[in-house]
């Protein structure tokens, strides 16, 4: 037998459609890994050459059997291994000397279980690249191509055949959740071209394989389940490949959470979290990143139907008042709109249903009683070419004739109208099973529940159109050509300073060492003014008693002197107090944090949030990767909870102008010190109607010992 011909000029298509395939291991025992996935490989027709390897058979499923790689008669494109840990090292030896192109390790207890298993792990994978060896694994539960009609996996939920087609590829580094996500995919009538569990990602790794689906001509949508990213600036890259190739990729990444973490020196590590990068950097890079692994194959499975197309008003076909409204406040809480329908629509509703009956959502329980048979049909074929309709969500209840009603919506979402998405949600039980199948049949898929269809649109209406990669920002002309390379801890006033270097407006702001030069200080500058403790030691100067505000005398500021020292030797014994700041009181309708750190993977981030008191109470951040350019931040802004009040709700517009300049030179920063361990907090931010100003601040550069409160 011979492999089809490939179809993607890719490193990798030996291993992802290899001409011969050797399984080590092999059996007809169905309760090793090695016997189901040989006998899986036969069951889905491979047509290349399979070598069975078994010293104790002569023949396996009627093919002759191979006492070892050693006595085969040709090189194997792809090893197969599915053996005990201590075996393992060997066989991939004696793989790479054969000449073998490309090997899948099953066995886990490699890396995935502590540092001796990741030292053989490193070993084996030297092993295979100094022959020019690839490697899938190890810890995997192989890969599944119906387009290819490879399978080398183990998994139970293969027995169907054949497998469903369609222009979706899948890379998980979960086998078992691979498995699931096919498995409920076929029942829905959704299909892949390939699928690939990558495991421990010894060596192939998740973007290796995405770059082998933007190359491969019969996938149009990229599906992936993320645990942990190998190499960031690889993931950006292939993500701007897979855009400019037009082809969407979906992913849902584990870890959103980050239990136990506390910010130590500021707030913005704690509202900045590895998870929150990565959702910057997917949204900058075009990669749309969902919760649900199965939103996201509901949500694939419509782009690869309809391909790109904006959506945001939705319309709602149901068959009860009820699901309806669920629908409509679930599309109306995720930010979406119901579509108003054009006269035209309307027109035709009204003389099929009751009056009140045909608004969006449409029930189809309100049917006039001499309605045409196929209301269904036409409904939904009305939706879709209604021009104020970008797509469809159809909540199906129990009814009469549920399969007949399927068959309609089926038929009226496969007519020709325009390449608009239609989600259906079957939400019976049992008796939905018959439109269930009528839905398949017709070639129309559906998800069980209304959460993972309003995921799916929700997801769809925020990808970013498809655009040429973001162009570096230019840097002002204005601001110095690096930062501070020492480690440091800066104090208030040298962080303003270095903020001020840059551009960033800061508040007049001189240290006092008695109460007498507070006074001094307090007069220059003009009443009211602000008192602060100067203290490497205190980072949340207010929760410390380390803050006065509005002080209007000379007899006040000396009150405030002695109240701020109390207060903070009671909060934090062990401060080193070096004066206190006085400052002028700065006014403004709104307060902003703006704060910068490394990220370990991605680099330098800036984050943008609610400041001042607000900062955990409104903690919804907005992140970007550093430098900035003014047009992002500003488009950005617009997402943030507080942008109305930027906007001048019910009032003046504020500073908007100066808030971006202030935001993009702060990135500018963070982006000369990114290359060393930092931290920095504005916070707040003041923001006026003709200004803003860095009112307080603190910067961390290196490792440095810290003691906070």
């Amino acid at each position: 037998m011979t492999a089809q011909s490939g179809h993607s000029p890719h490193a990798l298509e030996a291993l992802m459609n290899p001409r011969s395939v050797a399984v080590i291991g092999a059996s007809e025992d169905q309760t090793k890994f090695g016997g189901r996935l040989y006998r899986m490989l036969l069951h889905h027709g491979y047509e290349g050459t399979v070598y069975p390897i078994n010293p104790g058979r002569d023949t396996l499923f009627g093919l002759k059997t191979h006492a070892s790689l050693q006595a085969l008669p040709a090189a194997p494109d792809m090893v197969v291994l599915a053996l005990p840990r201590d075996k393992v090292k060997d066989q991939i030896a004696a793989a790479a000397e054969r000449g073998a192109k490309g090997g899948i390790i099953i066995t886990a207890k490699f890396s995935d279980a502590g540092p001796e298993g990741a030292a053989i792990e490193r070993e084996i994978v030297e092993i295979a690249r100094a022959k020019g060896m690839r490697l899938i694994g190890p810890n995997c539960l192989g890969l599944i191509s119906a387009a290819n009609r490879v399978v080398l996996c183990s998994s139970p939920v293969l027995e169907r055949k054949p497998l469903p087609l369609s222009p979706i590829g899948l890379v998980s580094q979960s086998g078992a959740l691979m498995a699931t996500l096919f498995d409920r995919a076929w029942d829905r009538g959704i299909g892949f071209t390939h699928g690939v569990s990558v495991g421990n990602q010894a060596d192939i790794e998740l973007c290796d394989v995405v770059d082998y689906l933007i190359a491969d001509p019969r996938t149009r949508v990229i599906c992936t389940y993320i645990e942990g990213i190998k190499d960031a600036e690889r993931f950006v890259r292939t993500a701007r490949k897979a855009r400019a190739a037009g082809k969407p990729w979906l992913a849902v990444k584990a870890g959103r959470t980050e239990a136990g973490s506390k910010a130590a020196f500021s707030h913005t590590a704690s509202i900045a979290g590895s998870h929150d990068v990565l959702a910057a950097v997917c949204r900058d890079e075009g990669v749309t990143l969902l919760d649900d692994p199965n939103a996201m194959i509901l949500l694939a499975a419509e782009l690869a139907r309809v391909g790109e197309r904006p959506v945001r008003r939705i319309g709602i076909f149901t068959t009860s008042g009820g699901g309806g409204a669920l629908a409509a406040d679930a599309v109306s809480a995720h930010g979406l709109e119901l579509a108003r329908f054009t006269a035209t629509t309307e027109a035709a509703f009204a003389d099929w249903y009751s009056p009140g009956q045909a608004q969006n959502p449409v029930d189809v329980g309100g049917r006039k009683s001499e309605a045409k048979a196929d209301l269904a049909r036409a409904t939904v074929a009305a939706l879709l070419d209604d021009a104020n309709t970008d797509g469809l969500l159809l909540p199906i209840t129990t009814a009469p004739d549920v399969p007949g009603l399927c068959a309609q919506i089926a038929d009226g979402v496969q007519g020709e109208r325009g390449g608009k998405p239609a989600f259906v949600v079957m939400e019976p039980g049992k008796a939905g099973d018959g439109g269930r199948a009528k839905l398949v049949e017709g070639g129309v898929t559906y998800t069980d529940t209304l959460g993972e269809a309003v995921e799916a649109l929700t997801a769809w209406a925020t990808r970013a159109p498809a655009a040429d990669a973001a162009q570096a920002p230019a840097r002002p002309g204005d601001i110095p050509g690096q930062a501070p390379a020492a480690a440091a801890t800066l104090n208030e006033s040298d962080s303003k300073a270095l903020l001020a270097q840059y551009g960033v407006p800061v508040g007049a702001d001189l240290t006092a060492a008695s109460v007498e030069q507070a006074v001094q200080h307090a007069r220059s500058l003009g009443y009211p003014v602000v008192m602060k403790i100067v203290s490497p030691d205190v980072v949340h100067k207010s929760d410390a008693g380390g803050v006065r505000l509005d002080i209007q005398d000379d007899e006040a500021v000396a009150a405030a002197w002695r109240r701020i020292h109390d207060d903070v030797r009671k909060a934090v014994p062990q401060a080193r107090i070096d004066g206190i700041s006085i400052q002028n009181q700065a006014r403004g309708k709104l307060e902003l944090i703006v704060g910068a750190r490394r990220d370990p993977q991605f680099g330098p981030v800036v984050v943008v949030g609610a400041g001042g008191i607000l900062v955990e109470l409104l903690p919804t951040p907005l992140i970007l990767r550093a430098p900035a350019a003014p047009e992002a931040v500003k488009r950005l802004l617009q997402t943030l909870p507080v942008w109305p009040i930027l906007a001048g709700y019910r009032g003046t517009p504020l500073a908007v102008d100066a808030v971006v300049d202030a935001i993009v030179r702060a990135s500018w920063l963070a982006a000369d010190l990114g290359s060393q361990d930092f931290e920095f907090d504005i916070n707040p931010l003041i923001v006026a109607a003709d200004r803003c100003v860095a009112v307080d601040a603190r910067i961390r550069i290196g490792n440095t010992e810290e003691t906070s409160a």
